[in-house]
């Protein structure tokens, strides 16, 4: 099976595959009809996150390219998403102010995010293999998924801070956090004049979905779900090469290109609804939830827990197992633990389950692996 080349010999198409399979890849799917859905949606939502997501993912291809990275992996996306996330992170995200400066550090940033993908590729990849053959098939590979990003985007944040340049938003001074009576946890401020119904839900739902690229808008997250399920890779027929049909799946490449389940869209909205669930019932920030902060890392592990391994039964319960301890436990803790130097959490409660899940996949026999993810082939 392997990764497939969309080398077409066409400069213009080939630009078509780097650009929207880059794009697609945030959700960690290579499919250029899900990058035109995502795309458009972004661009609903803010011209400038549209733009950066452009721009950051064709530079994070190209600083690929001139370091001489293989021809097919830059053109199936994978040094794209990454960069993009970097550079919407740091520029069009609502973490810092979007000036020139830190125009200039998301530039910056989409570079060496593409030299990070390679060394976390390698270093997951080679990590857990048990021999010194390496790679997929001789080993218990574990996919880097967004740790370049999230490793790269924390180290440039919490530098920028010493900067003299007006990069970071001046936080406003609050009254001290009220606490349930004799406990250290925080009473929940409510809004004033809301309540939970299922439009609301479903909107913070939608949300969830549209803030893996940070943005915060119910109708993008709508073209996100439509693009997830539409998952066509599109291919180019190279004869010998690649003989496959326009249809071939994107969402279940890692085990059945072939396969009907065209149901990442679906897997997304579950993994959303129940970090949306989830934070209502712990009496999480309403306004944290309303604006779908609980619901992209969860769309993120539901999607990888069923894409990099065979969609069973065993593994749909493995991936809302997982979606839950993501958003019970890895989630309120690791914005705690980067809360504390002003960080945000970004997608690392979604990197870390994934990856604490994927090489539990070695011990259990239920559970069968992808091509080579977290159990070697054959």
């Amino acid at each position: 099976m392997g990764i497939p080349t969309y080398s077409s010999g066409d400069p213009l198409l080939d630009f078509f595959y780097i650009l929207f399979n880059g794009i697609s890849e945030v959700p960690l799917l290579s499919s250029p009809v899900t990058g035109i859905f995502i795309l458009a949606g972004v661009l609903l939502a803010s011209r400038k996150a549209g733009i950066m997501m452009v721009a950051a993912g064709l530079i994070g291809a190209a600083t690929a390219l001139l370091l001489g990275a293989d021809y097919g992996l830059v053109t199936f996306g994978l040094f794209g998403y990454n960069s993009i996330l970097t550079g919407m992170a740091f520029w069009s995200g609502p973490f810092v102010k979007a000036n020139r400066v830190t125009l200039t550090i998301s530039i910056f940033g989409a570079i060496i995010t593409a030299v990070a993908w390679m060394a976390f590729s390698h270093f997951m990849g080679d990590l857990f293999s048990p021999d010194d053959k390496g790679g997929i098939a001789n080993s218990v590979a574990i996919p880097g998924f967004t740790s370049s990003f999230i490793f790269t985007t924390w180290a440039m944040m919490y530098a920028s801070k010493r900067y003299g340049h007006d990069v970071w938003p001046e936080v406003p001074l609050s009254a001290k956090e009220d606490k349930i009576s004799g406990s250290d946890n925080p009473v929940q401020l409510k809004p004033e004049n809301f309540k939970w119904t299922p439009k609301e839900f479903i909107i913070a739902t939608l949300k969830g979905v549209s803030q893996v690229t940070f943005v915060e808008n119910w109708k993008t997250g709508v073209f996100w779900v439509v693009g997830l399920t539409l998952t066509f890779e599109l291919a180019p027929l190279i004869a010998g090469v690649q003989d496959r049909p326009w249809f071939t799946n994107g969402y279940t490449a890692q085990w059945n290109e072939y396969s009907p389940l065209y149901l990442a869209g679906l897997m997304a909205l579950i993994g959303s609804a129940i970090g949306a669930a989830l934070s209502i019932l712990m009496k999480l920030p309403t306004q944290e939830t309303r604006i779908g902060l609980h619901g992209f890392n969860q769309v993120l592990v539901m999607i990888a827990l069923t894409s990099f391994v065979p969609l069973t039964w065993q593994s749909f319960f493995m991936a809302v197992l997982a979606t839950v301890a993501c958003s019970v436990i890895v989630m309120p803790a690791l914005q705690r633990f980067f809360g504390q130097w002003g960080l945000p959490a970004l997608t690392g409660p979604f990197v870390f389950t994934a990856w604490v899940w994927l090489i539990a996949i070695f011990g259990f026999s239920n559970i069968p692996a992808g091509i080579g993810w977290s159990r070697p082939e054959g």
